[in-house]
């Protein structure tokens, strides 16, 4: 039980870290991205998966020996997760 208690910190402190990288990435849009994390579970819970492939991504550039085609695959992924937040707040799920 207590296992599943810190994976859940450890998963709402990794949105929260990915919702806090998302305002800043779009700064046009921190208020809507508050509100939507605030009131969409499958919102907040995208902003956990931008939080952890964007955590990732910082461990693989300070990495002298990362491999570049994985660095850019999640530099992709992080793009693509930007452009579904946007696509999320236009309505155009």
């Amino acid at each position: 039980m207590v296992r599943k208690e810190s994976v859940a910190h450890i998963t709402r402190q990794t949105a929260e870290q990915g919702l806090a990288r998302l305002m800043m990435r779009l700064p046009a849009t921190r208020g809507t991205i508050r509100v939507a994390a605030a009131s969409q579970p499958h919102f907040y819970e995208l902003c956990g998966t931008y939080g952890e492939a964007c955590a990732v991504l910082d461990r693989m550039r300070r990495d002298r020996s990362a491999d570049p085609a994985i660095i850019t695959e999640y530099e992709i992924i992080c793009a693509e997760i930007e452009v579904d937040v946007i696509r999320i707040l236009l309505g155009d799920q």
